[in-house]
């Protein structure tokens, strides 16, 4: 979005309004820029006035998006930067920044407009002499604060003497490289996750000049112009003031004394299920989403936050005894269970090596390079990658551990590797009937009237492992059936066992992780290790639940579960570990 800042004040509804009530001798309470001269019209213009774009920054939808890109279309507008040289001859330093102006923050705290920089230092005492040095310090602005590098550091990519600047997605915040940066607020960085990683593209500026003791009357009167940029909000999302009026463009280099050496990234790693990064990262964003949206209404923000709670909480109080019964099974037989969901590291390890074969190494990357090694291809690669994994860990991690329920229903001591045989045997089998239900889903889910079976069938079909192995069926659509029938008139009962015993193995390891990276400063790398072994932990519990909620439905709707029976192969299934 970034543009000639003159050219977004042609818009026909853009105001400059007064940001109090009461007479001025300034302007209207709402004064319509006048397309002629825009810019003058701004010069002298002091903090009490603000522009007021079209739409609402609560409530952003597609407004700014659209209007801007018509705009946009029908001006001719090109992408721009503004360049201003300074000399702070007290130090000997000259600086040179560039400028870009977004035409909307669309992060964690939307706003109206968008201010942000990098600069190059040198170490000379005029603009002339600095022309035959090389900078020796880069910063690049991020929110509030920044990050510098040296002209010869690794982590700055350049073509030629043409610095490249990594803008994040949203926050506009200016990184390094290609990758997901996490800030926990401080030293004015962020709170949340900062994404330069998709898509990407080198995008050429136009370069103007700036003045730096502006005529008023000239295109450069809007350096004069002291107010807000965007609409006047509380908090986070009022309009922020222009490059002119803070310490960046006053005191260059004492602005950057408590800009860092390095941005907290995270890298690719072997981690399996969701991770501390993610679930720092969903929460930041997906709560600031709930609050951008409801900050208008505060009694309906403090009502989605508190019924939330209260329902999760309520819901994880009803079924605290399966859930403590679950518990109590698994501490008793930890060695079967507990080294049965261990494997779920060696999947994730393979699935990741996978994932950087399909991205780095020739032949697997030509599918990438055929869509241009974008940004999309990258993400689609890694959501596939992603997508079968989480098939891998339905098939290969869950059956297992069915398997050591029924012996230990039937009165029978599991035996490990037993019980991975038993349930492969049944492969074929498991994966059509996940097959089937996926796709079913997938397609109902497609269009909005079809969510809500998508949903009924999810709970329904949900069991199709259980009553493959505890039951000794050997046909898909019997299983999906066997499971809906289990489930018949007690749908909410299993839709409340699903999220519960889903939440257990999937919350606990990100969240520990990322306690520890917001109050121990963990490594970003060892946060999401412990993430993963937690969740080779807890997942078993989760399996060991749902499998005890599915014999308690089948119990009322026909006899036990013959979990001594028979399946298909050996009975007993209990070769050597």
């Amino acid at each position: 979005m970034m543009t000639r800042v003159f050219l977004a004040f042609g818009l026909a509804a853009l105001l400059l309004s007064l940001a109090a009530s009461g007479p001025s001798s300034r302007g209207l309470a709402a004064a319509t820029l006048q397309e002629a001269s825009p810019e003058q019209q701004l010069a002298g213009l002091d903090e009490t006035y603000y522009l007021d774009f079209p739409g609402d920054p609560n409530r952003p939808g597609c407004t700014y998006e659209t209007s801007f890109k018509q705009y946009a279309e029908t001006s001719g507008a090109e992408p721009t930067t503004y360049a201003r040289v300074t000399t702070d001859r007290l130090r000997g330093k000259v600086v040179l920044q560039y400028w870009f102006w977004f035409y909307f923050n669309d992060w964690n705290n939307t706003h109206e407009s968008d201010w942000e920089m990098v600069q190059l230092v040198f170490d000379a005492s005029s603009a002339d002499e600095a022309l035959g040095l090389e900078p020796s310090v880069v910063g690049y602005a991020q929110h509030g604060g920044g990050e510098l590098a040296d002209w010869d550091d690794d982590k700055l990519d350049r073509d030629g003497d043409r610095i490249i600047v990594y803008p994040a997605a949203g926050s506009h915040g200016t990184y390094y490289g290609n990758e997901l940066y996490i800030g926990w607020g401080e030293h004015g960085t962020g709170f949340g996750c900062d994404n330069t990683t998709t898509p990407t593209r080198i995008e050429p500026l136009q370069v103007v000049l700036l003045p730096n003791d502006p005529d008023p009357d000239s295109e450069f009167g809007w350096l004069l112009y002291e107010g807000r940029w965007g609409e006047l909000k509380s908090w986070e999302y009022n309009g922020p003031y222009g490059p002119n009026t803070g310490s960046k463009w006053s005191e260059p280099i004492a602005s950057m004394e408590n800009w860092r050496d390095t941005s907290l990234s995270v890298p690719g790693s072997n981690a399996i299920g969701p991770t501390a990064t993610d679930l720092f990262c969903t929460i930041s964003g997906g709560g600031s989403m709930l609050v951008t949206r409801l900050w208008n209404n505060p009694a309906a923000l403090a009502g989605v936050v508190l019924g939330t709670v209260a329902l999760i909480g309520g819901l994880f109080f009803v079924k605290r005894q399966e859930l403590a019964q679950a518990l109590g099974l698994y501490r008793r037989h930890l060695r079967p269970f507990l080294a049965i969901g261990a494997f779920t590291i060696p999947i994730g390890i393979v699935f990741n090596g996978f994932a950087l074969l399909l991205r780095e190494v020739p032949p697997f990357d030509w599918a990438l390079k055929w869509l241009n090694d974008t940004g999309g291809a990258r993400l689609t690669s890694a959501a596939a990658v992603g997508g079968a994994q989480q098939v891998a860990m339905v098939l290969l991690i869950a059956p297992p551990i069915i398997v050591v329920m029924r012996e230990l229903e039937a009165g029978r001591k599991p035996e490990i590797l037993g019980s991975f045989r038993a349930a492969y045997r049944h492969l074929g089998v498991l994966a059509l009937a996940l097959v089937i239900v996926v796709a079913s889903v997938s397609l109902l889910a497609v269009v909005l009237i079809g969510i809500p079976i998508a949903i009924w069938l999810s709970v329904r079909w949900q069991f199709f492992g259980q009553a493959t192995l505890l039951e000794g069926i050997d046909s898909a659509p019997t299983a999906i059936r066997r499971s809906a029938s289990a489930v018949s008139g007690r749908w909410w009962h299993a839709l409340g066992d699903a999220i519960v015993f889903q939440l257990f193995s999937l919350i606990p390891g990100p969240l520990v992780g990322m306690l520890l990276m917001l109050m121990g400063r963990a490594a970003v790398n060892f946060a999401n290790v412990l993430s993963s072994v937690l969740f080779a932990v807890t997942v078993p519990i989760s399996v060991i639940g749902l499998t005890r909620a599915y014999i308690r439905y089948r119990a009322r709707t026909s006899p036990a579960p013959t979990a001594d029976a028979p399946v298909a192969g050996p009975a007993p299934d209990t070769a050597p570990a």
